[in-house]
């Protein structure tokens, strides 16, 4: 499961990371600070590959210089990044949030859990969503001339 996350909280970081060691041996995490920030790694990536595929994108919402909303807007009005997987993975359980983040086509809104074991189901649910999933080829998210079907941990 290779993941990349938009998060200007270290501590958010560092928890998820611990957690992922307990669920996935394999998982590979690549961060952004905020959406400016994801924006310049996934421009690079379309033309260098340098984030492992496939890979999601986890997105945050509160955060400084451009918040998750705008970040997930620019994503899906870019014709090279407009198919990656988004999840929003934030603590906001306001309505108006979740709406909106489903307006930009995101496909999944989860709200950051308390306590590491609810956080460790997450991503239990999350990496058994994955290994389940038939990836796309050759997009932002995809393996490039990947057999169909075939996921590599």
């Amino acid at each position: 499961m290779n993941i990349f996350i938009v998060e200007d909280d270290d501590l958010d970081v560092e928890i998820l990371e611990r957690g992922l060691k307990k669920v996935s041996s394999t998982a590979n995490l690549t961060r952004a600070r905020d959406g400016i920030e994801a924006l310049d790694i996934l421009t690079k990536d379309a033309v260098e590959r340098t984030l492992p595929r496939p890979f999601f994108i986890l997105l945050d919402i509160n955060m400084p210089r451009m918040n998750g909303h705008e970040f997930l807007a620019r994503v899906r009005a870019t014709d090279e990044m407009k198919d990656a997987l988004v999840f929003v993975f934030t603590t906001s359980t306001n309505q108006a949030d979740i709406d909106r983040a489903y307006r930009n086509n995101a496909n999944g809104y989860i709200v950051k859990p308390h306590g590491s074991n609810s956080l460790n189901e997450v991503l239990k649910l999350l990496d058994s969503f994955w290994k389940v999933c038939e990836h796309p080829v050759g997009k932002l998210t995809g393996r490039m001339g990947a057999p169909a079907g075939g996921f590599a941990h």
